[in-house]
């Protein structure tokens, strides 16, 4: 890991980070108070992470969370477990997951070189008022959408299309993972190796939330809400993709049978062209080529007196500098 203490005077960021480590010294060690820089670190970790493909098709492994939250603990010089990181990378899905579905509101426009999610002011104003939450995500640059994108949206298959090379089709191996799509943390093992991590601040901190994390009591079945199925924005471009294919095979139908159409000949057609008096063999053959691409014209053609026939091939021909 590089060396993240050198120059410390002279780095406002962690200046501000050992800033708030006293002040949270100060106050008791009691509750995490998670800071923008403390925010980016961590996420800037997970991407690093993600470079180096540990990622897995549910989130990180609990031994790569731990790492964080150790390599967290010795930039700021706060008790941080794994689970509060994992609780922390949580937050910051959610608010991914707030960003992509925003990004697809009607008359909303994506800037790419400020990473904001633009709406004009009537549509802005009216959508902030039925949703005052969605305030902080509208007009304004989104702050860590790049390690966001990198960590929650990778270019990667993810979720049940993701296949390592060395897996039988059809048999997904069992990953030692942290799931980020789960509800929340229930503990288990990712506490376990916390506790022993830390000297049992993970324990105590899934008990009792003296290691920085609040209590959260199991909600009773009646209080259980039905959870409604979403799709993801990986599904989301997947099935904007597929739309995409239908589309341009018809289209590509259509065209195949327009071009068949014209490719049909037309009975009689050579010798009724071909036996006009008067033209040369080569301006003959130039109408030919502009009758069997027009089906239509051709089969007037056909209709035509020798008189008539004649008035249009002057006609054509003139056209053509013949």
């Amino acid at each position: 890991m590089e060396n993240i203490n050198e120059g410390v005077g002279a780095d406002p960021e962690v200046q501000e980070v050992h800033g708030a480590a006293a002040g949270q010294a100060a106050a008791g060690g009691g509750r995490l108070t998670w800071t923008n820089v403390m925010s980016g670190f961590v996420l800037r970790r997970f991407c690093e992470l993600v470079g180096q493909g540990v990622k897995t098709d549910k989130g990180f492994k609990e031994v790569h969370l731990n790492a964080v939250a150790r390599d967290l603990k010795e930039f700021t010089g706060l008790e941080v477990t794994g689970t509060q990181v994992y609780n922390h990378l949580c937050k910051w899905r959610a608010r991914w997951v707030k960003i992509c579905r925003l990004k697809e509101l009607s008359g909303s426009l994506w800037d790419e070189d400020n990473f904001m999610i633009s709406l004009a002011p009537d549509h802005y104003n009216g959508h902030t008022k039925d949703h005052p939450k969605d305030a902080e995500f509208l007009n304004v640059p989104l702050i860590n959408y790049t390690q966001m994108q990198t960590i929650f949206a990778s270019g990667v298959a993810t979720g049940r299309f993701a296949m390592g090379d060395n897996e039988p089709l059809g048999q997904p191996r069992e990953e030692d993972t942290i799931d980020l799509e789960a509800e929340g943390f229930q503990g288990g093992a990712a506490a376990g190796t916390s506790a022993a991590a830390n000297g049992g601040a993970g324990t105590s901190a899934a008990t009792n939330g003296s290691a920085g994390t609040s209590e959260v009591k199991p909600k009773t079945d009646d209080e259980k809400e039905p959870k409604k199925r979403k799709l993801s924005c990986q599904d989301e471009h997947l099935m904007q993709g597929i739309t995409s294919a239908i589309w341009g095979m018809a289209q590509a139908m259509i065209d195949a049978a327009s071009t068949s159409a014209k490719a049909e000949a037309v009975p009689g057609l050579y010798p009724a062209v071909m036996s006009c008096p008067n033209f040369s063999r080569e301006a003959l053959m130039f109408a030919l080529g502009h009758l069997m691409d027009n089906k239509s014209v051709a089969l007037t053609f056909l209709e035509m007196n020798d008189a008539d026939r004649d008035l249009w091939l002057r006609t054509h021909l003139s056209k053509h500098f013949y």
